[in-house]
């Protein structure tokens, strides 16, 4: 017989917010680093009323 794992510490909730709080850090960091960038191009404007029409697939008559 194998031997039984041992139990482990449950994370603390602090924790997770710690953790989602770096994330953002580093997520706003990114975007900032991607929008400052020489290499990027404009971005096309978006267009909804003609995406709405391009999920339109029959018509009903």
């Amino acid at each position: 017989m194998g031997k039984r794992p041992t139990p482990k510490k449950r994370k603390a909730k602090s924790h997770g917010r710690t953790q989602h709080s770096i994330f953002l850090v580093k997520e706003v960091r990114r975007l900032r680093n991607l929008q400052n960038s020489p290499y990027g191009g404009p971005v096309p404007p978006r267009d909804r009323a003609k995406k709405a029409l391009n999920k339109i697939t029959r018509v009903k008559a």
